[in-house]
């Protein structure tokens, strides 16, 4: 058989109350990596910053200026790591429910709609997060 030319008939209300699960979960994840995003910042300005000086400013010389190089400053290698993973997944999760919060008034629009899924709708719509 061919499973990928499968179709499943399923009615409007039917894809509109699963949209609206998969909007719950979204809304959800987005409000936990949203805390997480106000930890990890408020991590980097307590302890995240480090001063890299010039050795050279250590030890004064008449030839050398403490402004001509200055210091680097640089956030913590693995706080900046959990930063981008918390902007992805901020990125990633309000995708996903805007798209389903479009799916699911779209839905609720015509209720008396039938729709066919292939297995990629279905997974969509109805595969667990």
């Amino acid at each position: 058989m061919l499973r990928k030319d499968w179709a499943f008939e399923f009615t409007a209300p039917e894809l509109a109350r699963a949209a609206a699960a998969k909007l719950a979960h979204h809304d959800e994840r987005l409000a936990f990596w949203q805390s997480k995003k106000q930890e990890v910042w408020a991590t980097i300005r307590r302890e995240g910053i480090e001063v890299d000086e010039k050795i050279a400013l250590q030890w004064r010389s008449p030839k050398s200026s403490d402004y001509a190089r200055g210091a680097q400053l640089m956030v913590r290698n693995d706080l900046q790591n959990d930063l981008d993973e918390v902007l992805d997944k901020l990125a990633h999760h309000t995708s996903f429910r805007d798209q389903y919060r479009g799916w699911q008034a779209a839905l609720e629009a015509n209720p008396a709609a039938r729709l066919k899924l292939d297995i990629e709708d279905w997974q969509f719509f109805f595969e667990q997060h």
